[in-house]
């Protein structure tokens, strides 16, 4: 079951740049974020209370505060890209993510910068620049924008995973999210009134991807932490990549995006390097082959 759970979010995660590109021809990028929250922290809302929960706002929590602003930065940050870029930008968001946790690893928590790790964070770095690339020099310019803002939204991304690990043996998974989430409606929905325009017609499509976002948002994130404590590290990375051939998929059938070798190269590099970093390490490696 939990195998079944965590292949779900990752399908998920896979449709955000195309239901994000879908939303962006209707309203602007800060309504995109405020609905992303807003809705997701509905779906959560029934979610505890079919689970007869009881609400528990962990405000007073400052990994509740550091999340929520995180992860406002992770989502702004995406979807100004993706609206300005291509849909499946955002695949460079996990390598980004992952090379901030490796770093904050060892920098943070101690640990050892082995031989492996830098090789690892290597392919990372190796695979962005070639799925920026895209075969030529012109187009590795001009996508230092969208690169840019990726950067800063993979480490949102980061900080707010870092967040979750804190939070994880404090509140209850559903709650902990809902807390999240509903901060950072709060936070970008401030500014909505000021900034919200439309960029064309009503659609049903763009109104059925808001409120998709929303479901991905506050939906995946409950399914993946249950899962964490249940699979091996190694398998969840694994699987987890999956929605970035996933995300290609979905650009190219729905927009027609060109996925060009070196995109395809950039991203079996990356993932190669994200599934080196979630290898456990050798002794621990013996000792499960061991036990088994």
């Amino acid at each position: 079951m939990a195998y079944i759970l965590l292949l779900t979010a990752v399908v998920m995660w896979s449709f955000v740049g195309v239901l994000v590109k879908y939303a962006s021809l209707m309203v602007d990028s800060n309504t995109i974020t405020f609905c992303r929250f807003f809705f997701g922290v509905v779906f959560l809302g029934i979610l505890i209370k079919t689970n007869q929960q009881d609400f528990k706002l962990g405000w007073h929590n400052k990994w509740v505060w550091i999340g929520a602003i995180s992860k406002c930065i992770n989502y702004i940050f995406e979807n100004i890209a993706i609206a300005i870029g291509f849909a499946y930008g955002n695949i460079i968001n996990l390598p980004i993510q992952t090379v901030f946790l490796a770093i904050m690893s060892v920098f943070y928590f101690g640990e050892n910068i082995t031989f492996r790790k830098i090789i690892a964070i290597a392919l990372c770095i190796v695979g962005v620049i070639l799925v920026s690339w895209k075969g030529s020099f012109a187009a590795l310019i001009s996508a230092n924008l969208t690169t840019v803002l990726f950067i800063i939204s993979g480490i949102g991304a980061g900080v707010h995973i870092l967040s979750q690990k804190k939070l994880i043996g404090q509140m209850d998974s559903a709650n902990m999210n809902f807390s999240t989430f509903l901060l950072c409606t709060v936070i970008t929905g401030a500014p909505v009134t000021q900034t919200f325009h439309t960029n064309g017609e009503f659609s049903m499509t763009g109104l059925f991807s808001l409120v998709a976002l929303g479901l991905i948002t506050g939906i995946s994130f409950y399914i993946s932490s249950k899962v964490l404590a249940k699979l091996p590290l190694l398998t969840i990375a694994i699987v987890t990549n999956l929605s970035v051939i996933f995300s290609l998929l979905w650009s190219w059938v729905f927009f027609n995006e060109p996925i060009t070798g070196y995109i395809i190269s950039g991203a079996v590099t990356f993932i190669i390097g994200i599934v080196f970093l979630s290898m456990p390490a050798k002794e621990r490696l013996s000792e499960a082959v061991k036990f088994e």
